[in-house]
């Protein structure tokens, strides 16, 4: 059986880390990478056995790709999106949907249109731990579920796309959806409402991103809720509060010393606790590149299509709109556009 043809558009860690996930698979080869800088791109298509590169991803058409994967800054993630949606091929976006809310109702209309498979990257989802953690919470075998913490301290480089305001779409868009919004959500069920509090206390030069930490508590429809935390301000050392669920009969926790991708949790219940290791399983990344040649071929969405992924871009825009505005924000508000 021949293999599915991958395009990267990115040449960055992230693009050589899923890119390599597609070839760990056994089923799929890459058959070119554009980025920015050439030589950059020439670099990381060496190392995915490709060679084939660039600096203008519109050139990928030629190489005859059945999907994209999209690994760059979130403004031009949009337009590359939309171009490999144009060009008939499936994309697995390794950002959220969209910078903006505009831009991922775009995408999504154009994804039902079209017919193509569209994956948003959020990982977590494949992670074996996190999908006993929703097993037991969304089964009930600890009791209805009370409420997630979660808390997410990083450095990231002041001068990078991720601080800068309009080209990643804000911190709770690029690192609170990630960590762990878009997986709460996931084992917690539908969200309904917002409220958040922000402020930026390092890096205030204009263009910066608008809230550099966040809280936000976000409500769901079985009453339980979300209190989550995220910085661009992590003290050396201070490892973050590892996430936590509690339900009326037990909780959960997630451990830190397990490996990037292969989490361990704790099990809390009847007075007693409980390990349980994945390490055996296969990285999530590769998992999620499964999922997403299963999707292609059985033209049946994987865990992060389109429509669910806009709720994240939702998610963040309320989260914004609450602590610039001092107010709790219903999603209906944000979705029928209320708040204009």
């Amino acid at each position: 059986m021949s293999k599915v043809r991958i395009a990267v558009v990115g040449a960055g860690n992230m693009a050589r880390v899923r890119g390599q996930a597609f070839l760990d698979t056994g089923r799929a080869e890459i058959c070119g990478v554009a980025a920015r800088r050439r030589e950059t791109a020439e670099r990381c298509a060496g190392e995915l056995g490709c060679t084939v590169y660039g600096d203008d991803y519109r050139r990928l058409a030629g190489t005859r790709p059945d999907a994209v994967l999209i690994e760059v800054p979130h403004r031009v993630q949009d337009e590359a999106t939309m171009w490999a949606l144009d060009a008939d091929l499936d994309p697995l976006i390794g950002g959220c949907l969209a910078s903006s809310l505009e831009n991922g109702k775009r995408i999504v209309e154009m994804a039902g249109r079209s017919g193509r498979i569209v994956e948003a990257g959020f990982q977590r989802r494949y992670d074996p731990a996190w999908e006993e953690i929703r097993r037991l919470v969304a089964g009930g075998e600890l009791g209805p579920p009370v409420m997630a913490v979660t808390m997410a301290l990083w450095n990231p480089d002041p001068d990078a796309w991720y601080c800068d305001q309009e080209a990643s779409g804000g911190m709770p868009l690029t690192h609170m959806s990630y960590c762990y919004l878009n997986a709460i959500r996931w084992i917690l069920g539908q969200p309904t409402t917002v409220s958040a509090m922000a402020n930026r206390k390092r890096n205030t030069a204009p263009g910066h991103v608008a809230e550099e930490t966040c809280g936000a508590l976000i409500g769901f429809e079985n009453g339980a809720f979300a209190s989550a935390t995220a910085s661009y301000i992590g003290p050396d050392g201070m490892p973050d509060p590892q996430a936590r669920f509690i339900c009326a009969n037990g909780g959960i926790q997630t451990n830190a010393e397990s490996p990037p991708g292969k989490d361990a949790i704790t099990v809390y219940r009847e007075g007693c606790s409980k390990v349980r290791s994945f390490d055996a399983e296969p990285s999530s990344m590769v998992r999620q590149a499964h999922a997403f040649l299963d999707a292609m071929e059985s033209r049946r969405e994987a865990l992060n299509p389109p429509e669910d992924a806009l709720l994240d871009v939702e998610i963040a825009e309320a989260i914004s709109i609450s602590a610039q505005e001092d107010r709790t924000v219903s999603l209906e508000e944000i979705r029928s556009g209320g708040w204009e």
